[in-house]
């Protein structure tokens, strides 16, 4: 069953780009509501002020987001802060969206199958990150994720693979149908089963930090690059590339941030196909 904020229809969609440039005044804090996050930011003469309350239980449906008028309002505990210290601050700071800074292992809702010789492209979805940019510092002063993911272990054993974040996703043939949402990004993967066998898989493991990130004005998504999955046979693990465009239906894009990551040359997508 759908949560009620599933079932609004696309006209009811509220403005997905909650990111972009701010000004502050000296000691005039702006706050934010992200989701389930209530987010403060403050700036003094030689320091960032961030404040942010994150609930013990957040929810992947809560993807609304809004200004918060009173930005001096008390936050429920507990409350974490965060100081970053400078010479003197500038009165400008971005807000940007970014990938996981881990893989993504992604859990359809229900199984995938590939018949023999069948190729087709499946949307999936992954959360996003807030950062923090100011002028003169290439990385970001801050850099947390919207919705806290849980952390899973991916790999063929409990010695071998690597910690990732968990997500269940529903993904999606038609992109249509794949609902837009503010604080998730797009991953298209494409499928092609060369083998003589019929494929099956459970799990995957998305390699997010290897993606650059895309912004979709016509769509009002943001997107990845699109990983194709090549399968030749049972006997040998898929061969998987990282593309370095978007699909058409992505419209016309806008380059929002490099990959976290270069990508490695091996990294298994995969520990359940076959």
């Amino acid at each position: 069953m759908p949560h009620p904020n599933e079932l609004l229809n696309h006209d009811e969609l509220p403005d997905l780009k909650w990111w972009g440039e701010h000004e502050f005044e000296l000691h005039q804090p702006k706050a934010w509501q992200f989701g389930s996050l209530l987010f403060r930011l403050t700036r003094g003469m030689q320091e960032w002020r961030l404040e942010y309350h994150r609930p013990q239980v957040q929810y992947d449906y809560e993807q609304q987001w809004h200004r918060i008028n009173d930005p001096n309002f008390s936050f429920p505990q507990p409350v974490k802060i965060e100081r970053y210290m400078f010479k003197s601050t500038t009165n400008k700071l971005q807000l940007m969206p970014r990938l996981a800074d881990r893989s993504v292992v992604i859990k359809p809702v229900d199984p995938i199958y590939i018949p023999a010789g069948q190729r087709g492209t499946l949307y999936i979805s992954t959360p996003l990150w807030i950062a923090g940019f100011v002028d003169g510092q290439r990385e970001p002063i801050f850099d947390l994720p919207v919705i806290l993911p849980k952390d899973t272990w991916f790999g063929p054993n409990h010695r071998y693979g690597e910690i990732c974040y968990a997500t269940a996703v529903d993904g999606r043939t038609e992109l249509h149908q794949l609902r837009p949402r503010a604080f998730r990004a797009i991953t298209p993967i494409e499928f092609h089963n060369i083998s003589n066998q019929q494929l099956r898989f459970d799990r995957m493991n998305v390699p997010v930090p290897a993606l650059p990130l895309f912004f979709s004005e016509s769509t009002g998504r943001l997107w990845t690059s699109q990983i194709k999955v090549l399968h030749e046979g049972s006997d040998r693990p898929p061969r998987v590339r990282i593309e370095n465009r978007t699909p058409p239906h992505a419209g016309e894009v806008i380059y929002v941030h490099p990959p976290r990551e270069t990508a490695g040359a091996l990294f298994n997508m995969f520990d359940s196909f076959f």
